[in-house]
């Protein structure tokens, strides 16, 4: 395989490092070298960072002025050469050389070079000169051999623009035109991510997710596709397939295996196999107790065994949630406390432990005056209808 692309995580956390350099500090400063070729100095090369611009002079030389402190990437371009950038730091009120050398040497102009410089802004996140650069490979290089890698580049970086139509047009056409180029696969990954998370259109994302695992079996990326795909069947409803997709991503190890074996727990509880999905929500925590999911993952235990009437132990899943998350939350926030607490009332009652089951109602509106459901629902009116529901019937 070729070279591949960053993960979208990574590249949005290196995306928020670049901007974070180039707003820290309030100071300014400038910048200054000279830009050569192989012969010497180069005049008229459009010299690019910190929101200046300029050009060289007949000596190659240059001077940014006025540049935001902190880290600042700077392009230079030329029609007749390949692209350069360079990281540079601004001091705050010093003129500072762009690099140790003072000397940008700019690349002759060829296929090769271009498509490394391609390589390298994709890599740094700079999408938009990704496709405006690709756009000029593909118009001076129709028949490149490297034009299907310079058509992933720019349908890739579509896709981290956000503009997913235009991603799986490009991607598409690459991906049918050079199905054994070394970036092929990564193509079909990212088509299929056009259609499950820029349009959400599951049903046609599982069949570009399985055209992966099919296509591309030696794949880096068939394990994740195979979790996203697991994904794209269950917000479609189809739990029995969606188990299968987590079920074959959880042989693939990893971080990849870790969040299969919890969606593919949930899927059991959709599917009202409760005994099953509890063995493994409780495998979950076992094998991760200190994870963002662990908590509903014990939560989730309790939930199950409670579906399946087995209530001593759902008893003690609902305590054990409490005892080791006390502070765990869901997705949005709402402490998973108060309903884990309000679930180990219901065992108590089941067990017919009714004093222990009002107590533990009392203790709820005690603690957690303003406990919610996951889905931001009142919590609390729950809690007191078992409360008054006990006082006339029971105690």
């Amino acid at each position: 395989m070729g070279r591949k692309a960053l993960p979208f995580a990574v590249l949005a956390v290196l995306s928020l490092v670049l901007l974070a350099g180039c707003l820290r500090g309030g100071g300014r400063g400038n910048l200054t070298g000279e830009v050569w070729d192989a012969q010497g100095p180069v005049s008229g090369v459009l010299v690019e960072g910190g929101g200046k611009s300029v050009l060289t002079g007949s000596d190659g030389r240059f001077l940014l002025e006025d540049l935001p402190a902190g880290r600042q990437y700077v392009f230079f371009s030329h029609a007749s050469y390949t692209g350069a950038v360079v990281a540079a730091d601004v001091a705050d009120g010093e003129t500072k050389s762009i690099n140790p050398e003072g000397r940008v040497v700019l690349a002759e102009r060829n296929e090769d070079n271009l498509k490394e410089y391609l390589l390298t802004l994709y890599e740094l996140g700079f999408y938009e000169r990704v496709v405006r650069g690709s756009e000029d490979f593909l118009l001076s290089y129709p028949q490149s051999p490297l034009a299907p890698s310079i058509l992933f580049l720019q349908g890739a970086s579509f896709f981290y623009l956000g503009e997913y139509r235009k991603a799986v047009t490009v991607l598409g056409a690459m991906v049918a035109g050079a199905p054994q180029d070394p970036f092929a696969d990564d193509a079909q990954y990212l088509l299929a991510r056009c259609y499950s998370e820029g349009l959400r259109d599951f049903s046609q994302a599982v069949g570009e997710y399985r055209k992966l695992v099919e296509r591309y079996p030696e794949s880096e990326f068939v394990g994740q596709a195979l979790y996203e795909m697991g994904d794209c069947y269950y917000i479609l409803g189809a739990f029995r397939d969606a188990l299968a997709s987590y079920e074959e991503a959880m042989a693939f190890g990893g971080e990849v295996a870790r969040k299969a074996l919890y969606s593919s727990a949930h899927c059991l509880y959709r599917m009202e196999f409760y005994n099953r999905a509890a063995a493994r929500f409780l495998e979950y925590v076992a094998q991760y107790p200190a994870t963002d999911l662990s908590d509903d993952a014990q939560y989730f235990a309790g939930a199950s065994l409670y579906k399946a009437s087995r209530f001593a132990e759902a008893l003690q899943a609902f305590e054990d949630c409490v005892r080791l998350y006390p502070e765990g939350k869901w997705y949005n926030g709402i402490l998973i406390a108060p309903a884990a607490l309000f679930h180990k009332g219901l065992c108590l009652e089941k067990l017919g432990r009714y004093l222990e089951a009002y107590n533990t109602y009392l203790d709820i509106i005690r603690r957690y005056p303003g406990a919610k459901w996951a889905d931001g629902s009142s919590l609390i009116q729950n809690v007191q209808f078992r409360i008054d529901w006990l006082r006339k019937y029971v105690l």
